[in-house]
């Protein structure tokens, strides 16, 4: 019989709010959008960009990776926060630019 793993949501949202792939990406697109359109695709990359780090590292043995089962939460949360970062990057570069 198989064993379930254990979910940890805390570890999740530090794995999404602390990849530093995910603030870059996010504060980068959403700073040149010009439309507030361009923050969701914003979001949605910089999710697709940290997951793509993330692998590339525990590929590489830099990261130690467990099977703690959240491969599609991490995603998710990274995608919520990186909406986040890229929206306030959007009102920031907006009002600059007027």
């Amino acid at each position: 019989m198989a064993a379930i793993q254990p979910f940890d949501p805390w570890g999740i949202v530090q794995v999404a709010v602390l990849n530093p792939v995910v603030i870059i990406t996010a504060l980068w697109l959403g700073w040149h959008a010009d439309q507030w359109q361009k923050v969701l695709v914003a979001g949605f990359a910089a999710a697709f960009a940290g997951a793509a780090a993330i692998w590339l590292a525990a590929a590489v043995g830099l990261l130690s990776v467990r099977g703690f089962g959240g491969e599609a939460g991490v995603f998710v949360a990274s995608m919520i926060y990186g909406w986040c970062l890229a929206g306030i990057a959007f009102a920031v570069g907006r009002r600059r630019r007027a």
